[in-house]
C-alpha cells in the first residue's frame, strides 16, 4: 500500500466545524459543556475530534460542542475511512503508522451500533447476511489495529472514563495517546477510580483497633505523586468515614509530613485525642515540598480508655526499616500493634492485603 493509499485510510487534519455532519445515533444528553468549554480554553483541545471522509462525526460530539460554544470556525480532526476497515481491506502486513488509542476508542464507537445492528438482524432473519464479517466488533477491529482484544477493550474504556470525566480522565488519555502511559497502567487507574466510587461496606461491628494509611490528595505534583500510583480522596472525604470503633479503642494513622495537620484532623473526625508518634525512619530519601522526605510519622489517637500496653510491650518511638514500593509500609508495624495490643478485635482502612487476625477494608487488597 502506498503513502497516498495510506493517507486515504487515517490523517490529521482540520475542518470547519460548519462543515462538520452530526448523525442522529450520537446522545442527546451532552452534559456541562460549559465545564468542558472552559478547560478547552485553558488547556487546549487534548484529542481531535474524529470524522469520515464525508465529514460525518464518528466520535467527539462533546468536543465539538464546546469548541462551538468557544467560537471557533475550524476544529482539529482525525480522518478515518470506517469503510476500508470494515471490509477488511487493509492488509495486516502493510507497515504503517499505528492509530493512537482515541482513534481506536472512535473507530470502535463507530463500528459497534451496526456490527450489533447486523447481529439482531441476522437473528430476525436466521441466516448470515451477505459479506458481513464474522466475529465481534472488538477481535474484527483489534485484527486491523494490531492489538489484542483485551488491549481494545482496555482502551474503550478508558475512552468511555475521558468521555464520562473529562476533567479527571482527558489528561490520561492523552497520555496514553503520546505513550507517555501505558494502556495496562491507565486501565488500571480507571478501574481503581471506578472501585473508589463503588465502594464495599466497611466491616460492621466495634473494633478495639483501628490501623489506617489514608490515600491523600495533594494540591501540588510531584515526581512519582500519589495520583500515579492509586486514587486518592480530600481529607474531608476521609474525615467523613463511619469507622466502626468500640467505645473505648486506639488509633494508629499513618501521616505524611505535609498531610500531618490534616491527619489531626481526621483522627478528632473519627472521634479520636492524640496521644503521641512513632517515627518510621527509611533507608532512602524520596520526594519533598522543602525537605527531600526520609521519614513519616504513625499517629496514636485513642477514644474513650483504652488499656495502654505493658512497659514490655511497648516499641520504641523510632523505627528504621526499608522503603519498598510507593506508600507501601513496613510489616513490622503490624507486629508492633500486635504485640501492644494483642487479643483485640483489629481494623485495618484502605488496606492492600489481608492479615491473619485482623478484618481488612480497602479496594485494592490482595490476597496473600
Amino acid at each position: 500500500m502506498t503513502e497516498s493509499n495510506f493517507l486515504e485510510v487515517k490523517k490529521q487534519d482540520s475542518r470547519k466545524i460548519s462543515l462538520i455532519k452530526v448523525g442522529s445515533r450520537f446522545r442527546k444528553d451532552l452534559g456541562d459543556i460549559g465545564a468542558l468549554a472552559k478547560s478547552i480554553s485553558e488547556i487546549g483541545l487534548l484529542h481531535p475530534v474524529v470524522v469520515n471522509e464525508n465529514n460525518d462525526l464518528v466520535a467527539g460530539v462533546r468536543r465539538l460542542e464546546a469548541c462551538k460554544k468557544l467560537g471557533w470556525t475550524d476544529i482539529p480532526v482525525h480522518v478515518v475511512n470506517l469503510e476500508e476497515i470494515r471490509k477488511g481491506q487493509i492488509q495486516e502486513n502493510v507497515v504503517r503508522k499505528d492509530f493512537v488509542p482515541s482513534e481506536i476508542a472512535a473507530i470502535y464507537e463507530a463500528l459497534a451500533p451496526e456490527e450489533k445492528a447486523e447481529a439482531k438482524e441476522r437473528m430476525v432473519n436466521g441466516k448470515p447476511l451477505r459479506n458481513f464479517r464474522k466475529g465481534r466488533v472488538s477481535k474484527n477491529i483489534s485484527k486491523y489495529v494490531g492489538k489484542s482484544d483485551r488491549t481494545l477493550e482496555k482502551i474503550v474504556a478508558i475512552a468511555e472514563a475521558a468521555k464520562k470525566q473529562p476533567e479527571k480522565f482527558s489528561k490520561l488519555m492523552n497520555k496514553v495517546d503520546k505513550k507517555q502511559t501505558s494502556v495496562d497502567y491507565a486501565y488500571k487507574m480507571v478501574k481503581r477510580a471506578e472501585a473508589q466510587n463503588n465502594p464495599s461496606p466497611i466491616p460492621e461491628g466495634q473494633f478495639n483497633v483501628i490501623y489506617a494509611d489514608p490515600p491523600w490528595q495533594y494540591d501540588l505534583s510531584l515526581r512519582g505523586s500519589p495520583e500515579e500510583h492509586y486514587p486518592v480522596m480530600p481529607t474531608k472525604s476521609i474525615s467523613d468515614l463511619a469507622v466502626p470503633t468500640a467505645e473505648d479503642s486506639v488509633l494508629f494513622l499513618w501521616a505524611t509530613n505535609p498531610k500531618l495537620e490534616e491527619a489531626l484532623q481526621v483522627m478528632k473526625a473519627w472521634g479520636f485525642t492524640y496521644k503521641t508518634n512513632l517515627v518510621w525512619v527509611k533507608d532512602k530519601f524520596g520526594n519533598g515540598y522543602y525537605f527531600r522526605g526520609q521519614h513519616e510519622l504513625l499517629l496514636l489517637g485513642v477514644k474513650g480508655k483504652p488499656s495502654v500496653p505493658l512497659e514490655a510491650d511497648r516499641p520504641s518511638s523510632v523505627l528504621n526499616a526499608t522503603r519498598r514500593k510507593h506508600s507501601q509500609k513496613p510489616e513490622e508495624v503490624y507486629e508492633l500493634i500486635e504485640k501492644m495490643y494483642p487479643n483485640h478485635k483489629r481494623l485495618e482502612l484502605f488496606a492492600t492485603q489481608k492479615r491473619e487476625g485482623w478484618e481488612a477494608w480497602g479496594n485494592e487488597i490482595k490476597e496473600n
